[in-house]
């Protein structure tokens, strides 16, 4: 049986075929000769009875692979069963199955998505302590999944109690956080911020890579405009950044959540590469130990008020 496998959800998308095939053969898009594994699996099929594959990633493969690997689906037995990541032929004969994620803004859909993924791993959790799950890690469901699969050691019903006491605030989340305030607010940024918790490399790199970031997304957003959510996945797919990222890159506001403001509205690319290269200065300056983390910060303060 043919299953043409679309949505975003790798999780559930896994859940599904290991419950059906547990012991599923791969064949991906960096995979040489496709072809020919699809035919050595479908021949020991064949001789030795029921087995499965699965084609990783193929709404990525080439045309011409994906047209040789379509004429084969149209010929194999009953017995094998095949998973296609993304979507095939319309002529050939296959069952449809379709995981979603959950949009960013979609919080209730969101919990929703974590109860279901710890009901796949035979645990039961809480509204509550999914939403706190999900404070703590953010709106990513491998991260939930590996964190449920910790909690499942200690118990199979979760509280917001044990998230409480066994999960972490995933530090990327709050530096990301604060990354933003100090890109939208300058210094503003320092206000109620407990600068020396925070070691300055770290924020350094994160900012780094956000404003690298949006430096790509510049290179590809047309000027001025406010984007539609379908535009956002459209960024993404062009320059492989999360929606989630672009979307606070470009001030998407999502309902019921915090305001973005488009950073890309902030900062060009001369601004961007003058911010890069003080960062630059400043860990260096930091590492030989030539300023301090309380310097390092209000530096970067009167640096950026200045480019």
């Amino acid at each position: 049986m043919v299953f043409e496998i679309t949505g975003e959800s790798l999780v559930l998308k896994e859940f599904f075929i290991s419950a059906r095939a547990p012991n599923c053969q791969r064949i991906s898009s960096d995979h040489d000769e496709k072809e020919y594994k699809l035919r050595t699996v479908i021949s020991s099929s064949n001789m030795f009875g029921e087995t499965a594959v699965r084609l990783d990633g193929f709404s990525k493969w080439k045309k011409e692979e994906k047209k040789s690997i379509e004429r084969l689906l149209k010929s194999i037995g009953s017995s094998l069963d095949v998973f296609i990541d993304g979507s095939i032929d319309p002529g050939i004969e296959k069952t449809k199955v379709s995981f979603e994620l959950p949009k960013p803004w979609e919080e209730e859909r969101w919990i929703d998505h974590g109860i279901n993924i710890a009901s796949k791993l035979q645990m039961k959790a809480t509204r509550d302590s999914i939403k706190r799950l999900i404070e703590k890690v953010g709106r990513d469901e491998l991260r939930i999944l590996s964190e449920l699969e910790k909690l499942k050691a200690v118990d199979r019903n979760i509280t917001a109690a044990m998230i409480d006491r066994y999960v972490v605030k995933d530090i990327e989340v709050e530096i990301e956080a604060l990354v933003f305030t100090f890109l939208s607010c300058g210094p503003e940024f320092l206000s109620g911020f407990d600068y020396m918790r925070l070691p300055f490399p770290l924020f350094s790199s994160v900012l780094s890579k956000i404003l690298i970031e949006t430096g790509t997304v510049l290179e590809h957003k047309t000027a001025g405009n406010s984007l539609s959510w379908k535009e956002v996945k459209s960024l993404s797919e062009a320059t492989g950044i999360s929606t989630s990222r672009i979307s606070k890159i470009v001030g998407f506001n999502f309902s019921g959540s915090d305001r973005n403001m488009d950073i890309t509205a902030m900062l060009d690319r001369r601004k961007i590469a003058a911010l890069l290269i003080c960062l630059q200065d400043l860990d260096e300056k930091f590492k030989r130990g030539d300023i301090n983390q309380e310097i390092a910060y209000f530096a970067l303060i009167k640096s950026s008020s200045q480019v």
